[in-house]
């Protein structure tokens, strides 16, 4: 019987190539220079609240149409591997859910099309199609613990048979909340301390090596990733196909986060 019967993944920057979805309307709409990455700036100064952070990026797409939106977000790519993974867990009967600080849109997008069994993420206020400019804020970027809680009561698991998938520090109390854990292309010491796994590749079917010992083996994996225990990476040679590439901070990530 398989060891695990859940796993939560983070959606920015692990299931999709985007550290922000949030970021990623902003650059793509020409209001990030000078404008909604002087409310991140604020916030990492500790100057505004996560609240109000959040409620400041949401208002300057007052007025946009929900269609916009959604389409805007409908062009963030997936991580290479993404389905192939999602496909080996499904087989292996495991459920799949998504907590996520970024937007309900997004993450209602890869639930319906990769049959997630459970999504939460922040809503963006609607009202007749269009953006009132308010959010409803049900994750917050470093509080993700009770959301891990609220997955394990539903499925009726225990802590033992949850694992996690993320990439920066706000999964943090998701990966304490789960009885194992893997930091994907991470930069976060913080999350590389608490991670059982760390993992640096480009491609997300590399976790089911990882995976196999507790789950079974899958034909025609073949990959040999970067996987070390505990906190620790050594580096693969220049050149590697694993090696990635610097991605900027995720949304609420400080300096050496």
């Amino acid at each position: 019987m398989p060891k695990f019967k859940l796993a939560l993944f983070d959606l920015d920057g692990t299931l999709t190539t985007e550290r922000s979805a949030w970021e990623y309307i902003h650059r793509r709409l020409g209001v990030w220079d000078g404008q909604a990455e002087k409310f991140q700036q604020a916030y990492l100064r500790r100057e505004i609240s996560y609240d109000e952070f959040c409620r400041l990026d949401a208002a300057i797409w007052k007025g946009m149409k929900v269609s916009e939106v959604k389409a805007i977000l409908g062009q963030i790519p997936l991580q290479p591997g993404a389905g192939e993974l999602l496909a080996y867990l499904r087989e292996k009967g495991v459920r799949l859910g998504i907590i996520s600080s970024g937007l309900s849109f997004l993450s209602e997008r890869i639930k319906e099309e990769f049959g997630f069994d459970y999504a939460v993420a922040n809503d963006l206020q609607t009202e007749d199609g269009i953006l009132t400019g308010g959010i409803r804020i049900n994750v917050h970027y470093d509080q993700k613990a009770e959301w891990v809680e609220d997955a394990r009561r539903i499925f009726h698991l225990d802590k033992e048979e949850i694992f996690a998938v993320g990439d920066s520090s706000g999964d943090i109390p998701m990966f304490r909340g789960c009885d194992f854990s893997i930091a994907f292309n991470c930069f976060s010491p913080g999350l590389e301390a608490v991670a059982t796994v760390c993992i640096r590749t480009c491609d997300l079917r590399d976790l089911i090596p990882v995976l196999a010992p507790y789950l079974g083996p899958v034909e025609g994996t073949g990959r040999k990733p970067l996987v070390t225990e505990g906190p620790e990476i050594t580096e693969p040679k220049i050149g590697s196909s694993f090696l990635p590439l610097p991605r900027p901070r995720g949304r609420g990530e400080g300096e050496g986060e």
